[in-house]
């Protein structure tokens, strides 16, 4: 336990000055679970608006079995996560084992199938779920780890607990973002060596997808090739970016030596924050905040 837990460092929190633990009742709990990252948001429902965050990152990949007992530590330790009975409790996963498939076409019986066309399921490892974006008109088919389910439907034994994939969550978000333009428009969320490319046109979905980088090349090479894909001009139009790029970071620069018109996205919308949350870089976090739309 305590590899797992030296791990794992805090990287952000921040905490409303109203917030009240015991009032969880009256509260929804947002959680980000992968292999490098555990991100806990509190969202206040009388009040719709962020009251607490806290940001666990790894600096290499930590098992399912390490995260989930990383998650027990933090049960004794984080004041988010000990509270058991919250309004609703929504998991979002982070992992490459989703597929999308039209809502016309989609059988639940037909799941593990799905799957199987771009990803090996283990099925005494993990259980298979799904999705569904009805204004995108579409299912996310994606897989949930068996030890997760467990430890969060035991833990949570008293609340409303849903799981959804990260895509989802920005495939929601963006939406939520996005006016209809007649050409496609690029949505980039970066992550730690994964980068999750969405492109949407007159509020349709074009292209979604999550690519696993292990250089600036690798990077670099998707967000091009999907924009060669969807015929969009690097030099002229715009890509909105999210996630955990900074700045003054290679990363940054390689993605403006190669595309001229390089924006920064902001929180969502229509939520409210607390003051607190003002300290945080307005793109980070936005995967933990869009659950909040997965409704």
């Amino acid at each position: 336990m305590d590899t797992i837990a030296s791990a794992f460092k805090q990287t952000q929190r921040v905490v409303d000055d109203a917030f009240d633990a015991t009032a969880s009742a009256k509260a929804h709990l947002y959680l980000n679970f992968g292999s490098h990252r555990l991100r806990i948001g509190v969202l206040d429902a009388e009040r719709n608006k962020f009251v607490a965050l806290e940001d666990y990152e790894s600096a290499r990949p930590v098992t399912v079995e390490g995260a989930v007992e990383m998650l027990r530590e933090l049960s004794n330790s984080s004041l988010l996560l000990q509270q058991q009975k919250w309004n609703q409790v929504r998991i979002g996963i982070k992992n490459q084992q989703f597929t999308l498939i039209p809502e016309t076409l989609f059988d639940r019986n037909a799941r593990e199938e799905y799957l199987q066309l771009n990803a090996v399921i283990e099925p005494d490892e993990e259980v298979i779920s799904h999705y569904a974006h009805p204004r995108l008109e579409l299912m996310n088919v994606f897989t949930i780890p068996n030890k997760l389910e467990q430890w969060a439907n035991n833990y949570f034994a008293g609340s409303r607990v849903e799981f959804v994939h990260q895509t989802s969550a920005l495939m929601e978000g963006f939406l939520h973002m996005a006016e209809p333009h007649a050409k496609p428009q690029l949505y980039i969320y970066v992550d730690k060596n994964y980068v999750t490319l969405v492109v949407l046109q007159n509020m349709k979905l074009e292209f979604c997808n999550s690519f696993y980088f292990a250089s600036y090349e690798d990077f670099i090479y998707f967000v091009l090739f999907v924009l060669q894909e969807k015929k969009m001009n690097p030099d002229q139009d715009q890509v909105i970016v999210w996630g955990e790029l900074l700045l003054d970071s290679d990363l940054h620069d390689v993605l403006r030596k190669y595309i001229r018109n390089v924006k920064f996205g902001k929180k969502p919308t229509a939520v409210g924050y607390s003051y607190r949350f003002e300290t945080l870089f307005e793109h980070r976090n936005f995967d933990l905040y869009s659950l909040h739309f997965c409704d």
